[in-house]
């Protein structure tokens, strides 16, 4: 039995070596941000906060729909429409509108799943005002933990290759977030007490 055991541990080990290994020559192959070439870093995308009139995001725990009113609030789209807390929306706005994406490697989409992104870890769908919509899918973090894998405008299935982009990990807190985060809180009434 113990033989069995420690056969089981050496090919988990082993298992982990590779994969551990095959995202590190992964992350080999980028270019230096600093290198000869001086990679040059680009937004995430070319929209301003402004722009964006509903988000709709897929997290593990709950997907969310966001509507842009008017008056310029959003609300939580729902059978009875909820308001949004402004912070967390404008915080997402804000890494989009002027996040940026560092390094981008094109690679078969069968290794989807070698960076968390099928399925992804988390969806974003954007819409513009002029109609236009743009997407963002979410992996697993780089291999250092200080950026995302990250899929930007996904092109259609069927498909040889995909991009895989590193983006900053900011966006990871600012969408999967817990529920309660994205639900405007009720500012408390103070209580009237009778001061004889």
């Amino acid at each position: 039995m113990a033989i069995g055991i420690r056969t089981k541990t050496l090919i988990l080990l082993a298992t982990a070596a590779i994969l551990g290994g095959g995202l590190f020559l992964f992350e080999q192959q980028l270019p230096e941000p600093n290198g000869g070439d001086q990679a040059v870093k680009a937004p995430l995308f070319r929209f301003q906060e402004a722009d964006v009139v509903a988000l709709r995001i897929v997290a593990p725990q709950y997907t969310l729909n966001l509507k842009k009113q008017e008056t310029g609030t959003w609300l939580i789209d729902r059978e009875k429409d909820v308001p949004a807390e402004e912070g967390t929306v404008v915080f997402l706005l804000n890494l989009l509108a002027t996040g940026q994406r560092d390094r981008s490697l094109d690679v078969p989409a069968s290794r989807a799943a070698d960076y968390g992104l099928s399925p992804p870890k988390a969806t974003l769908d954007i819409t513009l005002k002029e109609g236009s919509q743009h997407q963002l899918l979410l992996g697993n973090p780089t291999f250092d933990g200080l950026q995302l894998y990250a899929e930007i405008d996904p092109q259609p299935e069927p498909r040889d290759t995909m991009t895989v982009t590193l983006v900053p990990l900011d966006l990871q807190n600012a969408i999967e977030r817990p529920l309660i985060e994205w639900e405007r809180q009720p500012t408390p009434t103070p209580n009237p007490t009778n001061n004889p």
